[in-house]
């Protein structure tokens, strides 16, 4: 039903309700019948669901699978099943951590929606009620004044001055004007001027509202209902690591397959067979690496939250690191969402309201000619005038000019006039002030005041005036002109017709201004060859203004309205949006199909919005970043990340976390897997020549313990100094670049052969002393080797070897653990035997000179291998 097309009588009647209101017993049967007016949030799955999920990993696959074959085999042979209870402990521990952190994520995110208002007045059996929105009906009459929420869509019956904030759904950020008027043709939702929409907010005036639709059937709900056609893509991290859970399946298939080879060539029994792969496999598989990389995301989450971005979606972290263009809203984002006045001309003079007297005419009249209110210590009302009062606010008492200045009566604004007066009484008659779009101010004058005189305005000072208003609104400013006009006869009738022969005051030029740490955001974002993206549902010359003050662009051919996209075809769009760094007066589905030919470009991309009018756009993105404070329940539920502060430059902060934690997660993978594959190629030769070098109690203490106490340290390393002077990586899905594979393969055959050496050195001496060395050996080699990997590149000598705090004491409590495993009766569970002081400091001395050489190789290996 097109309400906007009817008159208020034929709404009304339609909705079988009248301006007295619905009664209490009728509303209570619609409530039971077409529900109540509330958007409904996509099911929850339920906590053994979501623990579940945990689970789903390959390579915890692969784990889980290990450990019940391991356990099969130990209860066979009559074997100890410590094994299999240690991988399925370290198993549930990772699942259980991620659980907890995606908890306290929805935590933070109920939170949010508890600061929502619910309650609103409703006339009901001709009586105004308040009552919770949840319960209101189609044909309820509802009551609106300024700083109230729509809470559903409605036809107004009566408006008084009433403007309304339509941002969160059409994206328009300045207050639309609002009638009654019945429209006789079609027109779009932005247009619909006699309608209100569930979310918008009344900013000015008052209005009453029979309400057309709620729930889900209003225009929030129909785009809420939209989202849930849309699939959320895989993250880059999850693509990651699963390359990484396939590839290590592929190598225990490998090895088992070469493994049952051999041993069939050898004459091996079925279970001794099976035995020696599976110690291979464990070999294979870093047990700790699901759970590293669940602190570390765990840990990002927190650092993330500290700075007032709530991450829901834990693998999302990440994906920040890899972002490639970040495209947000203007309003609220990159701006304060909130009028200022950046200048004001008086007295033929322009300047900052702070270099006027403050006893002037000017300042007068914009204190006067004001609706907005003081209601404990926060400012109710339109936000340009809201703006007026708050400038002048910390030198002049308004409530003492006010109350010397009562009103006597006004002329409200109206969209043809554009322009307000109001009247006042003095000692002998009256007083009216005027304040309105600069046309219409200047071509009502007569006159202008400068320096305490009433002069003839000329048409040589109209011109100089109309430059000056040309000049301010080139700065994007939004720009307001003051008169006002003596009456003398106190009985005068109060009409438009008084608001001619006016005296010209002056102008005051006012604009949303940038957040103040925006401008060093947008250069950081440059800086790590990141593309930030203005998209705006305001004008261009204000687009343009605030993106140039800020740099995100630098000519006038970056920018592009709404209307041009319309124009072109996907593929059109796709080959052209790398050219446009700002779009204006875009419509949700210009969003979208932005948001779409980045992603077509191969872009990972960043989405901010508020509205429910951004939500397509959001859940289309790679990373959808919701607003905390102005953002409404829809956008907020599709997002991956919601900030607290609704701040720019909080994104920028996210997406260095994100590249910080991407190093650290490349950093534990190299430790963890180059430990792993020499291991697997120590046991495979061993088992080629027949010999025994590790047993798989020894490999599990390795990758349980001596690997992965350092790994979750090396979790807390701090981000390099040029992390945000990096191009952005590819978003190939992906570690396994030429760089990593050289490293890792390199780092693994040198431990390998070092070990190899250290074992046939030890066993000339006996069995039981080459095996303890190769294990003391790889022990302190895996210790030393994660300060190695504190950074892949870059000697760590040269920078503060020992500056991670927490590696540090990870290295004391491994010292201590790995003395009591060597000097105590503890080290018959491993099968090792005692040292002597040479044979200690041989192993010691070799682990330096590897340590040494791995260092030496890094320059070689980061020039001669790509990275990306």
């Amino acid at each position: 039903m097109k309400f906007y097309n009817l008159e208020t009588e034929e709404v009304l009647k339609e909705l079988k309700s009248s301006e007295e209101g619905l009664s209490i017993e009728e509303a209570d049967e619609r409530l039971d019948k077409y529900g109540e007016n509330k958007l409904l949030e996509a099911k929850k799955d339920s906590l053994i669901k979501k623990f579940i999920s945990e689970f789903r990993d390959l390579m915890i696959i692969v784990l889980i699978i290990s450990s019940i074959i391991s356990f099969i085999i130990s209860i066979i042979n009559n074997e100890s099943i410590t094994d299999s209870i240690i991988i399925l402990a370290i198993v549930v521990l990772n699942a259980f951590l991620g659980f907890i952190q995606e908890l306290k994520a929805d935590k933070a995110i109920d939170e949010l929606k508890k600061m929502q208002v619910t309650n609103v007045k409703v006339m009901r059996d001709n009586k105004v009620t308040i009552i919770n929105s949840e319960t209101l009906v189609k044909g309820d009459i509802l009551i609106l004044e300024a700083g109230d929420t729509v809470p559903a869509d409605a036809r107004i019956i009566y408006d008084s001055s009433l403007k309304v904030d339509e941002a969160s759904l059409t994206g328009e950020s300045v207050p639309v004007l609002k009638t009654k008027d019945i429209l006789t043709e079609d027109v779009v939702l932005a247009k619909r001027s006699n309608m209100l929409y569930m979310g918008t907010n009344v900013v000015y005036g008052k209005a009453k509202a029979v309400v057309c639709e709620t729930g889900m059937n209003t225009e929030f709900g129909k785009i809420a209902e939209s989202l849930k056609d849309t699939k959320k893509e895989t993250t880059p991290l999850e693509k990651k690591i699963n390359d990484i859970s396939k590839a290590l399946s592929l190598i225990i298939a490998i090895i088992i397959i070469v493994m049952f080879l051999v041993g069939i060539v050898r004459g091996m029994n079925f279970l001794e067979i099976l035995m020696l792969s599976i110690s291979l496999a464990v070999a294979a598989i870093p047990e700790g690496l699901p759970t590293v990389i669940t602190i570390t995301l765990s840990l990002g989450m927190s650092n993330l939250a500290k700075s007032k971005a709530i991450v829901r979606k834990m693998s999302s972290v990440e994906t920040l690191g890899c972002t490639e263009v970040i495209c947000s809203d203007k309003t609220g984002t990159i701006t304060q969402n909130k009028m200022m006045v950046r200048e004001v001309f008086f007295n033929n003079k322009l300047g900052m309201v702070k270099d006027f007297d403050k006893n002037n005419l000017l300042f007068k009249v914009m204190i006067l000619n004001n609706d907005a209110l003081l209601s404990e210590n926060t400012y109710i009302g339109d936000s340009t005038e809201i703006a007026l009062l708050s400038c002048l606010e910390n030198f002049i008492d308004i409530n003492e000019v006010r109350e010397n200045n009562k009103r006597y009566g006004e002329l409200p604004f109206d969209s043809d006039r554009k322009m307000m007066s109001t009247i006042h009484k003095r000692n002998k008659g009256l007083v009216m002030y005027t304040k309105g779009s600069f046309d219409s101010v200047i071509n009502r004058c007569k006159y202008f005041y400068e320096n305490d005189k009433v002069i003839p305005l000329t048409n040589e000072k109209k011109e100089d005036l109309k430059q000056r208003e040309k000049e301010e609104s080139n700065k994007a400013y939004r720009v307001l002109a003051y008169a006002f006009k003596n009456i003398k006869d106190e009985d005068i009738e109060i009409n438009n017709d008084l608001e001619n022969d006016l005296i010209f005051i002056g102008l005051t030029a006012m604009i949303d201004p940038p957040r103040e740490d925006v401008k060093e955001a947008i250069e950081c974002c440059k800086k790590a060859s990141i593309k930030p993206v203005m998209i705006t549902g305001d004008s261009l010359e204000t687009a343009k203004a605030i993106a140039r003050e800020v740099g995100i662009i630098e000519s006038d051919e970056e920018a592009i309205e709404g209307y041009e996209l319309d124009k072109m075809s996907e593929d059109e769009l796709r080959e052209n949006v790398h050219k446009y760094s700002v779009y204006a007066r875009v419509s949700p589905m210009n969003k979208l199909s932005i948001v779409k030919a980045w992603k077509d470009n191969d872009k990972v991309v960043a989405m901010t919005g508020d509205g429910v009018n951004d939500a397509p756009a959001l859940k289309t993105a790679h990373i959808g970043v919701g607003m905390g404070i102005t953002g409404t329940e829809v956008s907020k539920g599709v997002s991956d990340i919601v900030l607290a502060d609704d701040s720019f430059s909080t994104i920028v902060k996210a997406v260095r976390e994100g590249r910080r934690i991407f190093d650290n997660i490349r950093n534990v993978l190299v430790y963890l897997l180059t430990g792993n594959i020499s291991e697997v190629l120590i046991v495979f030769i061993g088992m080629l020549f027949g010999i025994e070098i590790f047993l798989p109690i020894q490999l599990l203490y390795i990758n349980l313990i001596t690997d992965s106490i350092p790994a979750i340290a090396l979790a807390f390393e701090k981000e390099a100094s040029n992390i945000m002077e990096r191009k952005v990586r590819k978003n190939d899905g992906t570690f396994f670049t030429p760089f990593l594979i050289s490293k890792i393969s390199i780092a693994s055959i040198m431990k390998a052969v070092i070990i190899m050496v250290v074992y046939l050195i030890g066993i000339k001496i006996d069995v039981g002393v080459g095996r303890t060395m190769a294990f003391f050996t790889l022990v302190l080699l895996e210790m030393v080797y994660s300060y190695s990997c504190r950074n892949l590149k870059e000697r760590v000598m040269n920078k503060g070897m020992f500056s991670n705090s927490y590696l540090n004491k990870s290295m004391l409590i491994l010292s201590i653990i790995q003395l009591i495993v060597f000097l105590t009766p503890v080290r018959s569970i491993f099968n090792i035997v005692s040292l002597s002081l040479y044979q200690i400091l041989f192993c010691i001395l070799i682990v330096v000179i590897m340590f040494l050489v791995d260092e030496g190789l890094k320059k070689v290996i980061s020039s001669k291998f790509r990275d990306n």
